[in-house]
């Protein structure tokens, strides 16, 4: 176990900048456990909430133009293959959303629909 130290397995260091910004805008993050009331109240005078507006399938197919019926679910390479579409958490999040709100409305049939499209035009993690 000494030796692993030694040779500095354990002396990884992650540099702060490395990670993403968050989505606060200009405060920076700040370990809650470590946070001033000052900090605290930047942060919480600048967080806005997502406001849903209820129109998750659109949102959906715009963030994902591949699923479109204008482009008929192709998206060309450089060499003009039709290339599958990786989806991101964001994107499968958002998928969830919309089905859960076309299940809300009972559009059943629709919801297989979207599901079939988005299994045959998109990339999994296993393949």
């Amino acid at each position: 176990m000494a030796e692993d130290l030694a040779n500095g397995l354990f002396a990884i260091e992650v540099d702060a900048d490395d990670y993403a910004e968050t989505a606060a805008g200009d405060t920076p993050s700040v370990d809650r456990t470590f946070q001033s009331e000052a900090d605290f109240q930047a942060q919480k005078a600048s967080y806005t909430a997502k406001i849903d507006n209820g129109n998750n399938l659109a949102e959906f197919l715009k963030a994902v133009p591949g699923l479109s019926e204008e482009t008929n679910g192709t998206v060309s390479t450089h060499n003009g293959e039709d290339a599958k579409i990786k989806l991101s958490k964001k994107d499968v999040q958002l998928l969830g959303y919309a089905v859960g709100e076309m299940y809300f409305d009972r559009r059943y049939d629709e919801i297989i629909d979207l599901c079939e499209k988005t299994k045959q035009r998109t990339v999994g993690e296993k393949e």
